[in-house]
């Protein structure tokens, strides 16, 4: 009989930590995924604003000095100072979910929800102004009388081109973020659950 119930209690073990496991393994994907994705928005988010902050270029029209920079354009502006925020907010929300995976903390995972949307909504808003700039800069406005000007600023144009690109990666990410951790902020251990995976590390 005792021989039988230690068979029983082992097997009982070894399926609760095969339970465990499983749910274990889906929260490393998570955990994985976020740190990831926030070291690529503090990447794509500072060379985005790199490329635009030294987008600037010279050339002569008609024996005439010509000139274009980002400051010339307040939404271009805009967008360079909104990658440079989403770029250091990001590394210090990096830090903090290191913070939160080891504490597992749904309020620390709400207030990066909040983060990554916020983030999003501003990198979103400057990208937007800076592609409605860009478009008007590559084809014109012929009804306004407005010519293109990347025939002559090609260079200008397409730094600025690629500046935006990333921008709009960056906010593709912080999407995905603010996702994850909008899920992660409503995972809530309960104490029961702490109590059995307490008694499964024993075991």
């Amino acid at each position: 009989m005792e021989m039988e119930r230690s068979s029983d209690e082992r097997k009982s073990g070894e399926n609760s930590r095969a339970a465990a496991a499983g749910r274990r393994s889906p929260q490393k994907i998570s955990n994985g995924a976020q740190i990831f994705l926030r070291i690529f928005v503090v990447v794509s988010s500072a060379v985005s604003a790199y490329l635009m902050l030294t987008s600037k270029e010279e050339i002569l029209v008609y024996d005439l000095p010509m000139s274009a920079k980002y400051s010339y354009s307040p939404a271009f502006k805009f967008s360079a100072y909104m990658s440079v925020a989403a770029s250091a907010f990001s590394l210090i929300s990096l830090i903090i979910t290191m913070i939160a995976i080891r504490q597992r903390s749904p309020t620390i995972y709400f207030f990066l929800f909040l983060h990554d949307l916020v983030m999003m909504a501003l990198v979103v808003g400057g990208s937007a102004g800076a592609s409605a700039i860009g478009y008007v800069g590559k084809h014109g406005f012929e009804e306004a009388g407005w010519l293109p000007i990347c025939d002559h600023f090609s260079s200008f144009c397409n730094r600025a081109t690629t500046s935006i690109m990333l921008a709009f990666a960056s906010a593709a990410f912080l999407l995905f973020l603010s996702v994850i951790s909008a899920i992660n902020s409503r995972h809530i251990i309960h104490p029961s659950t702490a109590a059995d995976n307490n008694n499964i590390n024993v075991i």
